[in-house]
């Protein structure tokens, strides 16, 4: 008898643009000459920093600005 697996989030629509965008964002890194996170052994201070480099190049694609995104209105 055939196992019926759970509808993981990959299974839905936005998981795969999101992992389309992470791929695409991966690829233009790469193309720019930057390292991507898994480059580095996990939990190295260079995995570290690439992971915050990468984070900010996906928010730039998204338009957020992610240094005022812990700020609140009247700060």
């Amino acid at each position: 008898m055939a196992r019926e697996l759970p509808d993981y989030p990959g299974r839905l629509p936005i998981w795969a643009e999101a992992r389309a965008l992470e791929a695409s964002i991966r690829a233009i890194r790469r193309a720019q000459g930057k390292k991507n996170p898994e480059d580095f052994p996990a939990g190295s201070p260079e995995c570290t920093a690439a992971m915050d480099e990468f984070v900010r190049d996906v928010c730039r694609v998204l338009e957020i600005d992610i240094d005022t995104l812990d700020k609140k209105d009247n700060d």
